[in-house]
């Protein structure tokens, strides 16, 4: 019997962008817990996400 082997990695990033990685949301740290959400950001049915543009653009400075 011949098995598959696929692994799967998880992998944590600070972003440095005004905004998050999904959604037009303000990226801040002082703020007053769950000021800064959306329906994308809650995982609301139906919301769909869109990636960062500027997080897009520089994704190439990760991999120095």
């Amino acid at each position: 019997m011949k098995y598959l082997v696929n692994i799967g990695l998880e992998t944590h990033v600070q972003l440095k962008t005004r905004t998050k990685m999904f959604c037009g949301c303000l990226l801040s740290t002082e703020s007053e817990p769950n000021t800064n959400v959306c329906p994308v950001c809650l995982g609301l049915p139906g919301a769909l996400p869109r990636a960062n543009r500027e997080a897009v653009k520089n994704r190439g400075s990760v991999s120095g």
